[in-house]
C-alpha cells in the first residue's frame, strides 16, 4: 500500500429529468411484470439484476465502514493516518463498480424506450473512461480531525440541516463542515410527500388514503408501528367498488391496487427547514427522512380456472410516524375518511381527488394558527396537487378546475371550497389572459378544524 492508492476524483452521474422519467417507466415496467409474474426481456433483466446488485453492495459498504469506523481508536505511528482495511476497501470498490453497472445497464435498456422528443445536444459529459481513471486498491484515510470527522458526516444521516438561504444541505462535526450544493431544497419537507402521492396519480391517492382509512379501523389506538395485514379486495371494497357477480374483483383491478401500494411503499416523508431566529436566538431544525408507509411483503399470484383469471394480492403495512401524525390529530374529523372522495372516478374526476387530497393536508399543516378560514393560491395548489398547466385551452382547464372545487364543496368533501378569482377576471378572460386570472386566483374554505368537545366537523377528508 502506497501514497499511489489515493483514489482519482470521479464525476457524478447525473441525470436530466427526462432520463429519471424514463428510468422510472423502465423500473415500472419491470415491477409490473415481476407483479404478473411475466418473464423480463434481457435488457430488463439485465437492469433488475444491476438494481439488486447495487443495492446489496451499498449495504455491505456501509455495514464495513460503519463497523470500521466505531473500531477506529487512537492513530498510531506519527503521520496520523491509518489504511482503510483491505476488505472494506474492497467493499467500497465494489460499491463504486456496481454503481457504473447500473448505469451501464440503464443505458443500454434506453435503446429499447421510445426516444423522447428531439432536443438541443447536450453537452458531452466527462466519464471516468475518458479520464483513464482506474479505482484504487486501498485508500489512506486521515484519522486526524477535520478528514475523520468528514467521513463520519457523511454516514450520519441525523446530523444534515439545511442552510439558510434553503439551497444545500450541511453537516458539521466539530470543526469539520460538509456542504452539498443541491437544486431544490426550499420547501423541503411533507408536503413534498403529498406531491408525490399526487403526482403518481388519483388512484394512487386513492389508495394511500384506503390504506390509511383501513388500519385505523384495525388499530385506532395502538402506534404505528403496528402491521396490518391486507389484500387488494380489502381496499377496493374499502372505497366501495362493487363486486362482479361471481363475486371478488377483476384480477386486472388486483394487480393495479398491488402496483399502487408497491409506488406508496417507496415515497418517502422528507422534512428540512432554514435557520430560523425565536427570541434573538438561532434555532436550526435538523434533516429527517421518514417513509410514507413501512411495507414488510407483498405477494401476488394468478389463478386460471374456468376461463377465469383470479389474482390475489396480499401484503403487510404500517403507516409511517409522520402519516400517522397526520391522520391521528387531536380531533376525530382528521382520522375519517370522505367516502365521496374515495369513489370518485381517478380518470373522470381526477381533479376532484387530488384537489381535495391537498385541501385536506393544507388544512391539517396549518391547524396551529386558529384561523376559521383557510387561503392557498391556486398556482401552488396546482403545484401541490401536482397539476400542469396545459398549454392549450386553457380556459377549458380553468373551468375544470372550478368545477372540481365546486363538487367538492356540494358533496361535503371540503366544505364552503370555492375559487375566488381576482378583479376584471372577465375582461382577462375576454383578452385570452387566462393564465393570469390563474396566477392571481385564491381557493378558499373554511378551516375543517372542529372546536375541541365536537366529535365531527365539517369535513371528511384526511390529510
Amino acid at each position: 500500500m502506497n501514497e499511489q492508492a489515493t483514489p482519482t476524483a470521479q464525476p457524478a452521474r447525473r441525470w436530466t429529468a427526462e432520463e429519471m422519467e424514463r428510468i422510472e417507466a423502465l423500473i415500472a415496467g419491470i415491477e409490473s411484470k415481476q407483479v404478473a409474474s411475466v418473464p423480463l426481456g434481457p435488457q430488463e433483466a439485465a437492469c433488475d439484476a444491476a438494481l439488486q446488485a447495487m443495492a446489496r453492495a451499498e449495504a455491505d459498504a456501509r455495514d464495513a465502514f460503519s463497523a470500521f469506523y466505531l473500531g477506529l481508536g487512537e492513530a498510531q505511528g506519527g503521520d496520523g493516518h491509518v489504511y482503510l482495511p483491505a476488505d472494506v476497501a474492497a467493499r467500497v470498490n465494489a460499491w463504486v463498480e456496481s454503481t457504473r453497472a447500473w448505469e451501464a445497464a440503464v443505458d443500454a435498456a434506453f435503446l429499447a424506450l421510445p426516444a423522447p422528443p428531439a432536443r438541443p445536444p447536450a453537452v458531452p459529459r466527462r466519464t471516468g473512461a475518458r479520464l483513464r481513471a482506474t479505482l484504487p486498491a486501498a485508500f489512506r484515510v486521515p484519522t486526524a480531525e477535520p478528514a475523520r470527522d468528514l467521513l463520519a458526516a457523511l454516514f450520519a444521516p441525523r446530523r444534515w440541516q439545511a442552510n439558510d438561504a434553503g439551497t444545500a444541505i450541511w453537516a458539521q462535526l466539530s470543526d469539520t463542515r460538509v456542504q452539498i450544493e443541491l437544486d431544490d431544497v426550499a420547501g423541503f419537507g411533507p408536503e413534498r410527500a403529498v406531491q408525490q402521492i399526487a403526482r403518481h396519480g388519483a388512484s394512487v391517492a386513492q389508495t394511500f388514503l384506503a390504506m390509511t382509512g383501513l388500519w385505523l379501523e384495525h388499530n385506532q389506538d395502538r402506534p404505528h408501528e403496528t402491521y396490518l395485514t391486507a389484500h387488494a379486495s380489502d381496499l377496493l371494497r374499502y372505497q366501495g367498488r362493487k363486486e362482479t357477480p361471481r363475486g371478488g374483483y377483476h384480477a386486472e383491478d388486483a394487480l393495479a391496487k398491488g402496483r399502487d401500494v408497491y409506488l406508496l411503499s417507496r415515497i418517502s416523508v422528507p422534512a428540512s427547514e432554514v435557520a430560523t431566529f425565536e427570541g434573538g436566538r438561532r434555532v436550526v431544525k435538523t434533516l429527517s427522512i421518514g417513509r410514507l408507509l413501512s411495507l414488510e411483503s407483498l405477494h401476488a399470484e394468478q389463478t386460471a380456472e374456468g376461463g377465469q383469471v383470479h389474482s390475489v394480492v396480499r401484503f403487510r403495512y404500517h403507516p409511517g410516524k409522520d402519516v400517522h401524525d397526520w391522520i391521528c390529530g387531536d380531533r376525530t374529523q382528521y382520522a375519517a375518511l370522505s367516502g365521496k372522495l374515495l369513489t370518485y372516478h381517478p380518470v373522470r374526476q381526477k381533479f376532484q381527488i387530488l384537489l381535495g387530497l391537498c385541501l385536506a393536508y393544507h388544512d391539517r399543516a396549518n391547524r396551529r394558527n386558529g384561523l376559521p378560514a383557510r387561503r392557498i393560491g391556486l398556482p401552488a395548489l396546482l403545484k401541490l396537487a401536482a397539476i400542469d398547466i396545459p398549454t392549450k385551452r386553457v380556459a377549458e382547464f380553468l373551468v375544470s378546475i372550478e368545477d372540481a372545487l365546486n363538487d367538492l364543496a356540494r358533496d361535503g368533501v371540503i366544505a364552503g371550497a370555492r375559487l375566488e378569482k381576482p378583479d376584471g377576471w372577465a375582461d382577462l378572460l375576454a383578452s385570452r389572459k387566462t393564465r393570469e386570472v390563474i396566477a392571481r386566483s385564491v381557493v378558499s374554505y373554511p378551516s375543517l378544524l372542529a372546536p375541541k368537545g365536537e366529535g365531527g366537523g365539517t369535513a371528511a377528508a384526511a390529510d
